[in-house]
């Protein structure tokens, strides 16, 4: 856990947490980048999401509640020191991208602020890794700034009762019976860790 200004040990009953994306980008992540504003921010845990497996994570966040979604600010990780390619594996396996990605706009100007990419964890090593029940949405933002710090904000749910499937490349015609009227696998994921909630619940 993060030394933060504002410990949020638990949450009062009846409390959830659940910004929209737009909240997520043009008020969390952007203060998080520009530094300075840990006291706006602390309610998100800043976490490097592949140094702990997604069942550690939870234990991470700042809020300890009944919701099953949890935040964090993840500094970037790369592969290569000279070349920007993303590095998603743990110790015990990696974050598999699914689905394309989805361009947040802000709803008062439609500006592109942030794309959005679905991921799925995976146990093992590629091309033999197990699907698990994790999912995660990566917020990566899209505008630039001075002195701006490198970070994504991600969006951890675990399914618990394994409906949900996943196939190789994503979304594809075999998958009629899982995610029904042309409904895609991104879409599935939308649903299930929810968007554009509302900022308090």
């Amino acid at each position: 856990m993060t030394s933060s200004t504002v410990p949020f040990p638990s949450a009062p009953k009846g409390y959830g947490f659940h910004p929209t994306d737009e909240e997520l980008i043009n008020h969390f992540l952007k203060l998080k980048m520009m530094g300075g504003y840990d006291h706006e921010v602390a309610i998100i845990a800043e976490v490097n999401v592949c140094n702990s497996e997604p069942w550690e994570l939870p234990g991470l966040s700042e809020i300890q509640s009944n919701d099953t979604v949890w935040y964090f600010f993840s500094p970037r990780n790369y592969k290569y020191s000279n070349r920007k390619q993303a590095k998603r594996t743990t110790k015990a396996g990696y974050w598999k991208l699914t689905g394309n990605d989805r361009i947040i706009r802000a709803m008062s100007t439609g500006e592109e602020i942030a794309k959005k990419k679905s991921l799925v964890f995976y146990k093992g090593r590629v091309p033999n890794g197990v699907r698990t029940n994790w999912i995660m949405h990566e917020y990566n933002p899209t505008f630039n700034f001075h002195n701006q710090k490198d970070f994504v904000l991600c969006k951890l749910k675990k399914n618990s009762d394994d409906k949900l499937t996943y196939e190789e490349g994503g979304s594809s015609s075999n998958m009629a019976s899982d995610f029904p009227n042309n409904v895609t696998e991104e879409d599935h994921l939308e649903a299930f860790l929810g968007v554009d909630e509302g900022y308090y619940n």
